[in-house]
Protein backbone atom coordinates (compact mmCIF):
# COMPACT_ATOMS: atom_id res chain seq x y z
CA UNK A 1 0.00 0.00 0.00
CA UNK A 2 1.11 3.23 -0.93
CA UNK A 3 2.11 5.78 1.88
CA UNK A 4 -0.03 8.39 0.97
CA UNK A 5 -1.50 11.68 3.24
CA UNK A 6 -4.79 12.73 3.37
CA UNK A 7 -5.95 15.80 4.95
CA UNK A 8 -9.70 17.31 5.21
CA UNK A 9 -11.28 20.40 6.88
CA UNK A 10 -13.85 19.43 9.29
CA UNK A 11 -16.87 20.78 7.20
CA UNK A 12 -16.56 16.70 5.00
CA UNK A 13 -17.58 14.84 8.23
CA UNK A 14 -15.97 12.25 7.77
CA UNK A 15 -16.80 10.25 11.04
CA UNK A 16 -14.53 7.08 12.15
CA UNK A 17 -12.56 5.70 9.45
CA UNK A 18 -9.71 2.97 9.66
CA UNK A 19 -6.86 5.38 8.48
CA UNK A 20 -4.34 7.94 9.80
CA UNK A 21 -5.98 11.53 8.09
CA UNK A 22 -5.80 14.39 9.35
CA UNK A 23 -8.63 17.07 10.26
CA UNK A 24 -7.95 21.00 10.08
CA UNK A 25 -11.19 22.29 11.79
CA UNK A 26 -12.96 25.31 10.46
CA UNK A 27 -13.23 28.01 13.06
CA UNK A 28 -16.91 29.25 14.79
CA UNK A 29 -17.24 32.75 16.41
CA UNK A 30 -20.40 32.07 19.20
CA UNK A 31 -20.88 35.83 20.64
CA UNK A 32 -17.35 37.43 20.00
CA UNK A 33 -15.29 34.15 21.10
CA UNK A 34 -13.28 32.22 18.68
CA UNK A 35 -13.35 28.38 18.88
CA UNK A 36 -12.16 25.08 16.66
CA UNK A 37 -14.69 23.27 15.33
CA UNK A 38 -15.15 20.21 17.97
CA UNK A 39 -14.13 22.80 20.41
CA UNK A 40 -17.74 23.40 21.25
CA UNK A 41 -21.10 20.61 21.74
CA UNK A 42 -23.98 21.17 19.77
CA UNK A 43 -25.50 21.88 22.78
CA UNK A 44 -23.89 24.73 23.75
CA UNK A 45 -23.81 25.90 19.94
CA UNK A 46 -27.97 25.68 19.71
CA UNK A 47 -28.19 27.56 23.04
CA UNK A 48 -26.62 30.49 21.54
CA UNK A 49 -27.38 30.43 17.89
CA UNK A 50 -29.68 33.40 18.20
CA UNK A 51 -27.07 35.29 19.10
CA UNK A 52 -24.04 36.13 17.79
CA UNK A 53 -22.75 33.57 15.56
CA UNK A 54 -19.97 33.38 12.70
CA UNK A 55 -17.92 30.47 11.04
CA UNK A 56 -15.18 31.17 9.37
CA UNK A 57 -12.19 29.54 7.67
CA UNK A 58 -9.25 27.76 9.25
CA UNK A 59 -6.56 29.41 10.39
CA UNK A 60 -3.59 29.27 8.17
CA UNK A 61 -1.30 27.86 10.39
CA UNK A 62 -3.35 24.73 11.09
CA UNK A 63 -3.42 23.83 7.58
CA UNK A 64 0.74 24.49 7.29
CA UNK A 65 0.98 22.60 10.49
CA UNK A 66 -0.39 19.59 9.62
CA UNK A 67 0.84 19.46 6.20
CA UNK A 68 4.18 19.71 7.85
CA UNK A 69 3.33 16.63 10.24
CA UNK A 70 2.60 14.55 7.28
CA UNK A 71 6.03 15.49 5.59
CA UNK A 72 7.99 14.99 8.62
CA UNK A 73 6.30 11.60 9.36
CA UNK A 74 7.93 10.59 5.27
CA UNK A 75 4.79 11.40 3.23
CA UNK A 76 5.64 12.47 0.03
CA UNK A 77 2.18 12.54 -1.43
CA UNK A 78 -1.01 13.88 -0.01
CA UNK A 79 -4.24 14.67 -1.05
CA UNK A 80 -6.34 17.42 0.65
CA UNK A 81 -10.11 17.41 0.27
CA UNK A 82 -12.20 20.45 0.98
CA UNK A 83 -16.05 21.39 0.99
CA UNK A 84 -17.24 22.82 -2.29
CA UNK A 85 -14.95 26.53 -3.13
CA UNK A 86 -18.86 27.75 -4.15
CA UNK A 87 -19.88 27.69 0.04
CA UNK A 88 -16.26 28.41 1.35
CA UNK A 89 -12.87 29.77 0.57
CA UNK A 90 -11.27 26.93 2.36
CA UNK A 91 -9.90 24.92 -0.75
CA UNK A 92 -8.40 27.90 -2.21
CA UNK A 93 -6.77 28.49 1.37
CA UNK A 94 -5.72 25.21 1.25
CA UNK A 95 -4.43 25.47 -2.32
CA UNK A 96 -2.30 28.59 -1.53
CA UNK A 97 -0.71 26.69 1.33
CA UNK A 98 -0.36 23.72 -0.69
CA UNK A 99 1.58 25.63 -3.54
CA UNK A 100 4.14 27.25 -0.80
CA UNK A 101 5.27 24.11 0.80
CA UNK A 102 5.99 21.94 -2.53
CA UNK A 103 7.74 25.04 -3.84
CA UNK A 104 9.77 24.58 -0.39
CA UNK A 105 9.97 20.62 -0.64
CA UNK A 106 10.59 19.64 -4.37
CA UNK A 107 10.13 16.01 -3.54
CA UNK A 108 6.35 16.57 -1.56
CA UNK A 109 3.39 16.42 -4.38
CA UNK A 110 0.28 17.54 -2.70
CA UNK A 111 -3.25 17.27 -4.84
CA UNK A 112 -5.85 19.62 -3.71
CA UNK A 113 -9.29 18.06 -4.44
CA UNK A 114 -13.13 20.55 -4.22
CA UNK A 115 -15.75 17.90 -3.50
CA UNK A 116 -18.29 20.73 -4.77
CA UNK A 117 -20.19 19.11 -2.21
CA UNK A 118 -20.47 19.49 1.49
CA UNK A 119 -20.52 17.43 5.21
CA UNK A 120 -21.73 13.76 4.37
CA UNK A 121 -21.77 14.25 0.56
CA UNK A 122 -17.97 15.47 0.92
CA UNK A 123 -17.27 12.64 3.55
CA UNK A 124 -18.36 9.94 1.28
CA UNK A 125 -15.60 10.92 -0.97
CA UNK A 126 -12.90 10.73 1.75
CA UNK A 127 -14.30 7.34 2.33
CA UNK A 128 -14.06 5.73 -1.06
CA UNK A 129 -10.46 7.36 -1.39
CA UNK A 130 -9.49 5.28 1.92
CA UNK A 131 -10.56 2.36 -0.02
CA UNK A 132 -8.63 2.84 -3.42
CA UNK A 133 -5.74 3.41 -1.11
CA UNK A 134 -6.25 -0.11 0.97
CA UNK A 135 -6.91 -2.05 -2.07
CA UNK A 136 -3.09 -1.12 -3.62
CA UNK A 137 -4.09 1.78 -5.89
CA UNK A 138 -1.40 4.00 -6.79
CA UNK A 139 -1.30 8.01 -5.93
CA UNK A 140 -2.21 8.79 -9.57
CA UNK A 141 -5.03 6.33 -9.63
CA UNK A 142 -6.38 7.34 -6.04
CA UNK A 143 -6.39 10.86 -7.06
CA UNK A 144 -8.71 9.68 -10.72
CA UNK A 145 -10.68 7.64 -8.96
CA UNK A 146 -11.65 10.36 -6.05
CA UNK A 147 -12.26 13.51 -8.57
CA UNK A 148 -14.32 10.86 -10.40
CA UNK A 149 -16.12 10.25 -7.84
CA UNK A 150 -17.53 14.05 -7.39
CA UNK A 151 -20.39 13.32 -10.11
CA UNK A 152 -21.12 10.72 -8.28
CA UNK A 153 -22.02 11.78 -4.66
CA UNK A 154 -25.04 13.49 -3.79
CA UNK A 155 -26.14 15.20 -0.51
CA UNK A 156 -29.83 15.97 0.53
CA UNK A 157 -31.05 17.57 3.44
CA UNK A 158 -33.84 19.69 5.36
CA UNK A 159 -34.21 21.67 8.06
CA UNK A 160 -37.50 23.30 10.32
CA UNK A 161 -35.98 26.90 9.52
CA UNK A 162 -34.31 28.30 7.04
CA UNK A 163 -33.49 31.67 9.22
CA UNK A 164 -30.07 29.96 9.95
CA UNK A 165 -28.89 29.79 6.29
CA UNK A 166 -30.18 32.69 5.35
CA UNK A 167 -28.31 35.06 8.24
CA UNK A 168 -25.34 33.12 6.77
CA UNK A 169 -26.20 34.18 3.71
CA UNK A 170 -26.49 30.87 2.27
CA UNK A 171 -29.78 31.72 0.57
CA UNK A 172 -31.85 35.02 0.30
CA UNK A 173 -33.36 36.29 3.55
CA UNK A 174 -36.83 37.10 1.72
CA UNK A 175 -36.86 33.42 0.13
CA UNK A 176 -36.17 32.44 3.55
CA UNK A 177 -38.88 34.73 5.06
CA UNK A 178 -41.51 33.05 2.03
CA UNK A 179 -40.51 30.03 3.17
CA UNK A 180 -41.19 29.98 6.86
CA UNK A 181 -44.82 31.99 5.75
CA UNK A 182 -46.16 29.39 3.65
CA UNK A 183 -44.66 26.62 5.73
CA UNK A 184 -42.94 25.26 2.51
CA UNK A 185 -40.14 23.18 3.44
CA UNK A 186 -37.86 22.88 0.48
CA UNK A 187 -35.27 19.81 0.11
CA UNK A 188 -31.68 21.24 -0.35
CA UNK A 189 -29.02 19.70 -2.13
CA UNK A 190 -25.98 21.02 -3.79
CA UNK A 191 -25.61 21.62 -7.80
CA UNK A 192 -22.50 20.05 -10.39
CA UNK A 193 -21.31 23.66 -9.69
CA UNK A 194 -21.02 22.87 -5.66
CA UNK A 195 -23.71 25.75 -5.07
CA UNK A 196 -27.03 25.39 -3.04
CA UNK A 197 -30.33 24.51 -5.01
CA UNK A 198 -33.96 23.72 -4.20
CA UNK A 199 -34.46 19.96 -5.50
CA UNK A 200 -38.18 20.25 -4.58
CA UNK A 201 -40.42 21.50 -2.04
CA UNK A 202 -43.21 20.01 0.40
CA UNK A 203 -45.65 21.47 2.79
CA UNK A 204 -44.19 21.14 6.25
CA UNK A 205 -41.31 18.51 7.68
CA UNK A 206 -42.49 15.08 7.63
CA UNK A 207 -43.58 15.49 3.99
CA UNK A 208 -40.64 16.90 3.35
CA UNK A 209 -38.68 14.32 4.63
CA UNK A 210 -40.62 11.52 2.22
CA UNK A 211 -39.73 13.87 -0.54
CA UNK A 212 -36.28 13.77 0.31
CA UNK A 213 -35.93 10.15 0.46
CA UNK A 214 -37.64 9.87 -2.87
CA UNK A 215 -35.20 12.10 -4.64
CA UNK A 216 -32.45 10.14 -2.72
CA UNK A 217 -33.88 6.87 -4.87
CA UNK A 218 -34.20 8.81 -7.76
CA UNK A 219 -30.38 9.61 -7.77
CA UNK A 220 -29.29 6.04 -6.26
CA UNK A 221 -31.45 4.09 -9.04
CA UNK A 222 -31.05 0.79 -9.66
CA UNK A 223 -27.06 1.31 -9.03
CA UNK A 224 -24.56 0.10 -6.13
CA UNK A 225 -24.34 2.53 -3.52
CA UNK A 226 -22.77 3.61 0.03
CA UNK A 227 -24.53 5.71 2.13
CA UNK A 228 -24.63 8.00 5.40
CA UNK A 229 -27.47 9.55 7.64
CA UNK A 230 -27.17 12.51 9.15
CA UNK A 231 -28.73 15.02 11.61
CA UNK A 232 -28.46 17.45 13.88
CA UNK A 233 -30.05 18.32 17.64
CA UNK A 234 -30.73 15.29 19.76
CA UNK A 235 -34.42 15.59 19.85
CA UNK A 236 -36.55 12.07 20.01
CA UNK A 237 -38.29 12.43 17.03
CA UNK A 238 -35.51 13.37 14.68
CA UNK A 239 -33.65 10.14 15.89
CA UNK A 240 -36.48 8.14 15.21
CA UNK A 241 -36.37 9.82 11.56
CA UNK A 242 -32.84 8.90 11.43
CA UNK A 243 -33.13 5.44 12.28
CA UNK A 244 -36.18 4.82 10.19
CA UNK A 245 -33.88 6.33 7.34
CA UNK A 246 -31.29 3.78 7.45
CA UNK A 247 -33.61 1.08 8.23
CA UNK A 248 -34.95 1.53 4.50
CA UNK A 249 -31.57 2.52 3.10
CA UNK A 250 -29.86 -0.75 4.66
CA UNK A 251 -32.88 -2.90 3.08
CA UNK A 252 -32.42 -1.82 -0.27
CA UNK A 253 -31.19 -4.49 -2.77
CA UNK A 254 -28.27 -2.27 -3.97
CA UNK A 255 -27.60 -0.62 -0.84
CA UNK A 256 -23.37 -1.89 -0.13
CA UNK A 257 -23.06 -0.19 3.14
CA UNK A 258 -25.09 2.67 5.29
CA UNK A 259 -23.15 4.34 7.78
CA UNK A 260 -24.93 6.92 10.47
CA UNK A 261 -22.89 10.57 11.16
CA UNK A 262 -23.17 13.83 13.28
CA UNK A 263 -22.81 17.31 11.06
CA UNK A 264 -19.38 19.21 12.37
CA UNK A 265 -20.31 21.92 14.60
CA UNK A 266 -19.60 24.65 12.36
CA UNK A 267 -22.47 23.26 9.71
CA UNK A 268 -25.09 22.94 12.41
CA UNK A 269 -24.23 26.94 13.02
CA UNK A 270 -25.82 27.19 9.16
CA UNK A 271 -28.55 24.87 9.72
CA UNK A 272 -29.80 24.89 13.30
CA UNK A 273 -31.29 21.77 14.99
CA UNK A 274 -33.31 18.86 13.50
CA UNK A 275 -31.45 18.91 10.31
CA UNK A 276 -31.82 15.53 8.74
CA UNK A 277 -29.79 14.69 5.78
CA UNK A 278 -28.67 11.69 3.66
CA UNK A 279 -26.06 11.41 0.91
CA UNK A 280 -25.17 8.68 -1.33
CA UNK A 281 -21.94 7.52 -3.73
CA UNK A 282 -22.61 5.34 -6.62
CA UNK A 283 -19.92 2.90 -6.83
CA UNK A 284 -21.42 1.62 -10.51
Amino acid sequence: MEKIGIVVDSGCDVGNVDYPLKVVPLRIFVNGKEYNDGEIDEEFLFENLDGEVKTSLPNPEAIRQVMLDFINEGYKKIITFNISSNLSGTFNLFRLISQELMEKFDDVKIVNIDTLNISVGSGLIVRKCIEYIHSGSLFEDVVEKSKEDIEKSKVFYVIPTLKYLARGGRIGKVKAMLGEFLKMKPVISVNKEGEYYTVTKAHGFKKSINAMYEEFLKFVSNKKFISIVATTGNSESVRRIKESLLEKIRDIENCVRAFESEVSTVLSAHTGPDLVGVAALILD
